[in-house]
């Protein structure tokens, strides 16, 4: 009878592994492509900057693992500064987590002075729920360790930021086209569309990319652009192409960091056989539109390139200084080299005797 009874139970065990509200709970175990845990404020004493409630769908976040004894974290400290300096109107904000005591995070914190400027917490006394959550969840046993939220509230990358790949993540994540999970869960059809387009079918290769960009943002802008030349390059199908790149600027017409993508890929890319500057006109009106974007230095120099693009390299000077003069002391330099090319160029196409 206790055989019996036993082997019922372990049968209805096995069962259970195997039921959807098994396979629903462990879904939801924190990695890459979840949402983080509820509750992340409640178990934090934020020592320096806003408390930080919720993960907001309109910001990217960095959760960084950090403590005053480790001479990596120490490392990273005046790097992670300098990207909330350059990305904070972005959009970005970092968050260093400690789990030391309050007193000491306090002193360190305030010994650093401007060269930590940027939200730091600590976890409550005796809390263990941040440390469980994050960093054991997910496997983690070193730090520095950050976790980057996208605005879709998912975690899309964990790692040490000092890694050479973490600037280009967040700069990735702030405009909407970094989500591993998502591009490794579209590749299928992205493959299929690539083998279509080598066989010359052409309508079947755009309903597969199709079915691959309506997944997310992610893959929206990177695969119609895909898309787009296909159509424009090896369909050779002109009015198609202009069609479609037209539909997709519509598409991201409230998204800034799209629109931003789409103005500088139509007027700066050179790898392709054909542009479409009314295409890149189209997407920097969009862009004018959207709030802020006037006063975005990376919004400005979008504008700038498609100006240049298009041979007035007059105007091109004329919004990349707004852009330079609005930018980050740190990303100055790079946004005056544009600067300074857009006024050799101009000076170059001036009529003489004007």
């Amino acid at each position: 009878m206790r055989t019996t009874l036993a082997a019922a139970i372990a049968s209805l065990a096995l069962a259970l592994s195997f039921s959807p509200a098994a396979h629903a709970q462990e879904e939801k175990k924190f990695k890459v492509g979840v949402e983080p845990p509820a509750g992340f404020a409640d178990h934090l004493e934020f020592i320096q900057g806003d408390k930080v409630e919720t993960f907001s769908k309109d910001k990217v976040y960095v959760v960084e693992f950090w403590a005053t004894w480790c001479p990596p974290c120490k490392r990273s400290i005046p790097h992670l500064t300098e990207l909330q300096k350059d990305y904070g109107a972005r959009g970005l904000q970092i968050i260093g987590v400690s789990d030391e005591p309050v007193d000491l995070v306090k002193k360190f914190v305030k010994e650093k002075g401007s060269a930590m400027d940027y939200t730091v917490a600590t976890q409550k006394k005796d809390d263990t729920f941040i440390a469980e959550k994050w960093m054991q969840a997910t496997g983690q046993k070193g730090i520095p360790c950050a976790f980057v939220i996208a605005r879709t509230g998912k975690l899309v990358h964990i790692g040490n930021p000092l890694d050479p790949n973490f600037d280009n993540v967040i700069k990735m994540t702030l405009a909407n086209r970094y989500d591993p999970e998502l591009l490794s869960r579209v590749e299928p059809s992205i493959s299929a569309a690539r083998k279509s387009a080598k066989l010359r079918n052409y309508k079947e290769a755009s309903g597969l990319y199709e079915k691959a960009i309506t997944e997310g943002p992610s893959t929206l802008i990177q695969y119609g652009f895909e898309n787009w030349r296909m159509l424009n390059e090896q369909a050779n199908d002109t009015a198609g192409a202009k069609a479609y790149i037209k539909s997709l600027i519509d598409r991201v017409s409230t998204d800034k960091y799209a629109l931003m993508e789409c103005a500088n890929y139509l007027a700066t890319d050179t790898g392709g056989q054909k542009r479409d500057l009314d295409a890149a006109q189209y997407a920097v009106d969009k862009l004018k539109s959207v709030s802020g974007a006037k006063d975005d230095p990376e919004a400005l120099s979008a504008m700038a390139a498609v100006s240049a693009a298009r041979g007035d390299f007059a105007a091109a000077a004329e919004i990349q200084y707004d852009a330079w003069m609005t930018a980050a002391p740190a990303s100055k330099p790079a946004f005056k080299r544009a600067l300074d090319v857009y006024e050799g160029q101009a000076k170059v196409a001036k009529p003489a005797g004007k």
